[in-house]
């Protein structure tokens, strides 16, 4: 059994759905895809470019990443923690 072939393995008895894509180290332009479901490979794949593109922006704007509030200290009205 190929490495491939033990994690798909793997994956198939932990997980419901799932995707595997890798770039074999022989073959640099070339790809192998095995999903569990066409459908949920779809959605899977969808949401994993939204997340990707989400990661890869940060890297490009770091600026804007995270917004800066200021908040306001209210001297009059302290609150007691117990």
């Amino acid at each position: 059994m190929t490495p491939f072939e033990s994690i798909q393995a793997r994956l198939g008895e932990h997980c419901r759905n799932f995707v595997i894509i890798i770039q074999p180290d022989d073959a640099k332009h070339t790809f192998e895809l095995v999903y569990s479901d066409p459908f949920a490979t779809m959605g899977l794949l969808k949401e994993a470019c939204k997340r990707h593109a989400g990661v890869m922006n940060l890297y490009q704007n770091p600026e804007d990443a995270f917004e800066r509030e200021d908040l306001e200290e209210d001297d009059d009205e302290e609150e007691e923690v117990f």
